[in-house]
């Protein structure tokens, strides 16, 4: 139980910080460095170049990208290494998926690019899992409460760029 609720709490963190909303994790959705795709459901080689080159050398070491599991397919399709075998990079680049990214959809940013140990600024004031056996001890039950107070913002604009797509 305690293992389903970490990988609950790693799920919503995940998803506020690549997707972000105004009220509480800010996360990606600040970006200012922006590549719009020429398609709404469709990527290029150049839009993946040009995209990785908006992060100036400084900020290259560390980066990787964060892509939907479909839309790294798609990327893998325009691959010409496709033939011996994905190996895990683009652009020499290690990829990174996550269910919480958008995909490839009309206006939705389906590719980070991100040095994140220079892009984000974290803070995890408190992360906590309490086992509370006695309250449920009637119901031959044991309950488990976690609670965690976060926060991450783009600290340096510079070292994050997104390939957004185009309206449909």
């Amino acid at each position: 139980v305690v293992n389903k609720m970490g990988a609950a709490l790693a799920d919503f963190l995940d998803k506020q910080i690549i997707q972000g909303d105004s009220t509480h994790i800010t996360g990606l959705s600040t970006a200012t460095q922006i590549v719009t795709a020429k398609a709404a459901t469709a990527i290029t080689a150049d839009e993946l170049i040009t995209l990785k080159n908006k992060l100036k050398s400084v900020f290259q070491a560390g980066a990787y990208w964060v892509m939907a599991p479909d839309t790294l397919t798609a990327v893998q399709q325009l691959n010409d290494e496709i033939k011996n075998g994905f190996s895990g990079t683009i652009l020499g680049k290690p990829v990174y998926t996550s269910d919480q990214c958008p995909g490839m959809a009309a206006t939705k940013t389906a590719i980070f690019y991100i040095s994140p140990k220079q892009a984000l600024a974290a803070k995890i004031v408190e992360d906590s899992v309490q086992i509370l056996n006695e309250k449920y001890a009637t119901q031959h039950a044991i309950g488990v409460v976690e609670w965690a107070e976060v926060d991450c913002k783009i600290q340096n604009q510079q070292a994050v760029a997104v390939l957004k797509m185009a309206a449909s």
